[in-house]
């Protein structure tokens, strides 16, 4: 990323690896923004306290959530439920995984730039992650009914049956029978017998379990606070402080601002002006950018304009007259 004249001339050269990006969110790309909707709706769902049902009929992906935090107050559900973003089939796109203690609740993917439910996870068909873009589904049903499947990701975002073995209760032995296909549809008809006991069977559920991978979840609750996380850090003991500005999202159309008081109305009001303007194009999630911050009084500040999901905003930046903590503030309206 190109950026021009942003250190102060008292930046010493043995400082800028540490003023470069540095990465601090395993998992975070650019596909937070695609999957924005998504992300919002679970959120609004959970900090609302609302029923699935008042988002339309069918909304499994949100029916699927909401079965493991009904009983939670809005906020242990936002830090229960659990996201990441993960290419899991190598197609250079990510795919948005939900979930909660490492049963992903859904998976969705991107067909022609949009995103596509693949499927949603329940207790009792429940979906976990064994790395490689390859998934573990454990269900149970009635009548002697047990499923074990692997599946992966296949280039185009389809989910593909590898395994599918289950048990079922065969009328004619009366007995449980273990059975096998790699068409994922638990069907006597359309299965192999396999010479397999259903205690051999649960013995093969505990090992595939035994493979299933932690995900780097980021809790739902950080997804609410904000496209942008902004602090100060001290370089040195007798450096000046910076800025640094960490991306939840994609930030684009990025500006880094010099204002100043233009007019203070009767009502406190103030309208900021534009002094200097340092465009630096878009700031990618996951990444630390530093940049100095403005410490000439009250009369000017540090300003950072950018386009989010959510549209256009001018924040503006002070240290604290009180104890030189950050001040952050949404201006509305001024000149850009």
């Amino acid at each position: 990323m190109e950026r021009k004249d942003i250190w102060r001339p008292l930046a010493c050269l043995c400082l800028m690896a540490f003023l470069t990006g540095l990465p601090v969110l395993a998992g975070a790309s650019s596909g937070e923004g695609i999957y924005g909707r998504e992300l919002d709706t679970l959120y609004d769902m959970i900090q609302g306290g609302r029923d699935p049902d008042s988002y339309g009929e069918d909304r499994e992906e949100l029916v699927a959530v909401w079965e493991g935090i009904r009983e939670l107050s809005p906020a242990q559900g936002l830090e229960q439920v659990k996201y990441q973003l993960l290419d899991c089939n190598g197609n250079g796109e990510p795919e948005l995984l939900t979930g909660q203690d490492n049963r992903i609740t859904n998976l969705f993917t991107l067909r022609e730039g949009r995103p596509h439910r693949v499927f949603s996870g329940w207790y009792r068909d429940a979906w976990y992650y064994l790395g490689n873009g390859r998934f573990l589904n454990q269900g149970a049903g009635g009548a002697g009914l047990s499923i074990l499947g692997e599946y992966h990701l296949d280039g185009d975002g389809n989910l593909v049956c590898e395994s599918c073995t289950f048990t079922n209760w065969d009328p004619v032995e009366e007995k449980e029978e273990v059975y096998w296909n790699n068409h994922g549809v638990p069907d006597r008809a359309l299965s192999k017998k396999q010479a397999m006991t259903p205690g051999q069977f649960f013995e093969l559920q505990k090992e595939r379990m035994g493979k299933v991978e932690t995900l780097s979840w980021q809790s739902l609750a950080w997804w609410g606070k904000g496209s942008v996380e902004f602090s100060l850090i001290q370089p040195g003991e007798f450096r000046e402080p910076l800025l640094a500005v960490i991306p939840r999202e994609t930030l684009e159309d990025v500006h880094l601002l010099t204002l100043q008081v233009a007019e203070v109305s009767d009502s406190g009001q103030v309208t900021w002006q534009v002094e200097t303007d340092e465009p630096l194009g878009n700031l990618e999630p996951g990444t630390r950018y530093n940049y100095p911050i403005n410490l000439e009084g009250t009369a000017r500040a540090t300003g950072l304009s950018y386009y989010d999901r959510k549209g256009y905003h001018r924040k503006i930046l002070q240290l604290s007259g009180e104890d030189g903590s950050l001040v952050v503030r949404e201006e509305q309206g001024g000149d850009s």
